[in-house]
């Protein structure tokens, strides 16, 4: 506990050095920083979707399922103690497997000599959804065990489990506007940059999937793969403000609206199988930014 104590001491008393440096103004003129890397925390938001399923003597749909993000699993709390803690005391296995369990973004931009206002990059998005309320009634069109259905059932009635649980992974060419405001010497790119930004590309969704036979009450795993396909893809635009108290680094806050369109995914070693979902997320992004 008391090692711990001192390297939290000794990390804040670094970040107050690096404020006091970044404050100081030497008066020197230096080239602009068009080279970011940025990382982000965050927070997706509860969704709903249409979820369509093709199997065996199957192909139906489940109307307007609510879906949970579980967006700060395993803490379940803004901070991530299941990373920080184990880090703070260099073990340095858990910090690893805890480090991509959460929602979390990285980008790399690279801002354009002749209009530093614009840059271009790839960015990545992991976030996750769940189908936490088995509970929920929903309706359910189409054909089941060959029999055309068009009613409200209780969706647990059917799915055991239903999540896409390590990531839906957008991962898109991103485009961005700033605006460089409270421009010095040292940081002629400005410490306040307003921004939008859009980006579009493909998405490589984690499937978890169990179904219940209705017939016999048996659970059957259906999926638990990472899916590759034309069909999944995603696009995301944005709206933020980046502050550079340094030269080098700086912090920014975002919201984020994502369309996902997965439309590829199939259970795990059967063919002419299909599961599809498609949906808009409400995301809000806290981050870090290192620019050269």
């Amino acid at each position: 506990m008391n090692q711990m104590k001192i390297s939290v001491t000794a990390f804040v008393t670094i970040l107050i050095m690096m404020f006091l440096t970044g404050c100081a103004s030497t008066g020197k003129k230096t080239s602009i920083t068009r080279n970011y890397f940025e990382y982000s925390r965050g927070k997706s938001f509860p969704t709903h979707s249409d979820l369509g399923m093709t199997y065996d003597n199957h192909d139906f749909v489940f109307h307007d399922v609510y879906l949970e993000d579980e967006s700060f699993f395993p803490d379940n709390f803004i901070i991530p103690n299941a990373f920080i803690k184990p880090l703070l005391t260099l073990k340095l296995r858990e910090a690893k497997n805890a480090f991509t369990e959460p929602y979390y973004s990285y980008r790399l931009i690279h801002f354009l000599k002749k209009n530093p206002h614009i840059g271009i990059g790839i960015e990545f998005i992991h976030l996750k959804v769940f189908l936490m309320d088995k509970n929920q009634q929903v309706r359910m069109t189409g054909i089941y065990n060959g029999v055309e259905i068009d009613r409200q059932v209780t969706i647990g009635d059917y799915l055991d489990m239903f999540n896409v649980s390590h990531g839906v992974n957008h991962i898109g060419l991103y485009f961005v506007y700033r605006m460089m405001l409270l421009k010095t010497p040292q940081i002629r790119d400005g410490r306040l940059q307003p921004y939008a930004n859009f980006s579009f590309g493909p998405t490589f969704p984690h499937l978890e999937l169990y179904t219940v036979d209705r017939e016999n009450g048996e659970v059957q795993k259906r999926a638990y793969s990472f899916q590759s396909s034309f069909r999944n893809w995603g696009m995301g635009m944005g709206v933020g403000v980046r502050y550079k108290p340094w030269r080098h680094f700086g912090f920014y806050l975002e919201y984020k609206l994502t369309y996902s369109y997965l439309h590829g995914m199939h259970f795990d070693d059967v063919e002419n199988t299909n599961v599809s979902i498609d949906f808009f997320t409400h995301q809000l992004q806290w981050g870090i930014s290192i620019m050269l």
